[in-house]
């Protein structure tokens, strides 16, 4: 989609082709930033930054250490842009530099501190609220299996809020097409299981689920032990009510709300990072 600018030299009038880049591909972006052209480079900002920023916070659980990755992804890739031999990849490679720039700071962070807990201080930024409920799961889902490995966390973050899947998903980990596909069924498996009947316990026990998983949760404190959970996983995996409520309480995207939220880069970056590029 071009759209026609009039400028006025000494022969009259000359009609220049200016691309209005929120309607061009990814490709014909990467092509022309990979030229020098700083206006598609700033394009390529808008499209992803603040996607990026939602994914960065979601790896690295941070909003200051969230906006230096996007920075420095902004900067490794238009160093090494002219190196991206196939422009289409745009998207999954944007994420495979945002995804290494999260784990070199998830890395630093570990030398640091021992501690990998959520900070205590929140944000005065706008948006609170979803910060939270982005987080939510990813607590659930470290009560009931453990934790999540950072390359888990990768996964729940790319396939179920920021719909990559197949060859994009592979090319942003990193793996095969194969090995990311066994990486989503683990995960799925690990959140319908786990997460799943930890969800379905806590409706029994206020009276909104089954009634015989609710009796046999009546003594339960609440305590989500490992004995405990066999014994409401065993009841699930006989009672189809229950196999039906934890496959759409367990569900990721419901999880996460559907249509995915993003939380927006803080205000100011974008001039700071294209200066800097610049």
């Amino acid at each position: 989609h071009l759209e026609l600018s009039t400028t006025v030299g000494k022969g009259g009038y000359a009609m220049t082709a200016v691309p209005e880049w929120d309607f061009v591909s990814d490709a014909e972006l990467a092509g022309a930033a990979a030229t020098g052209d700083r206006v598609a480079f700033a394009g390529i900002y808008d499209r992803y930054a603040d996607r990026l920023h939602d994914f960065c916070v979601g790896m690295v659980r941070d909003r200051d250490a969230a906006a230096d990755c996007v920075q420095d992804t902004f900067c490794t890739a238009a160093i090494r842009l002219s190196s991206l031999r196939d422009h289409d990849k745009l998207r999954p490679w944007r994420y495979a530099i945002a995804r290494n720039e999260a784990l070199r700071r998830i890395r630093e962070r570990r030398r640091e501190q021992p501690s990998d807990d959520l900070p205590e201080a929140t944000s005065s930024e706008p948006g609170t609220d979803t910060m939270a409920a982005r987080t939510e799961l990813a607590e659930l889902i470290a009560q009931v299996a453990g934790g999540l490995s950072d390359r888990d966390r990768a996964v729940l973050e790319l396939t179920y809020r920021h719909g990559l899947d197949g060859p994009e998903l592979a090319d942003a980990l990193g793996v095969s097409v194969a090995g990311a596909r066994t990486l989503t069924h683990r995960l799925r498996e690990t959140i319908e299981r786990s997460l799943g009947a930890l969800l379905v316990a806590r409706r029994a026990r206020t009276g909104q689920g089954c009634p015989a998983l609710g009796a046999l949760l009546a003594d339960w404190a609440g305590q989500f032990t490992i004995l405990m959970r066999k014994r409401i996983a065993r009841h699930i995996d006989s009672c189809p009510t229950c196999e039906d409520q934890r496959g759409r309480l367990a569900n990721p995207v419901a999880l996460l709300g559907g249509a995915p939220l993003f939380i927006p880069c803080p205000a100011g970056l974008r001039e700071r990072t294209l200066d800097r590029i610049q």
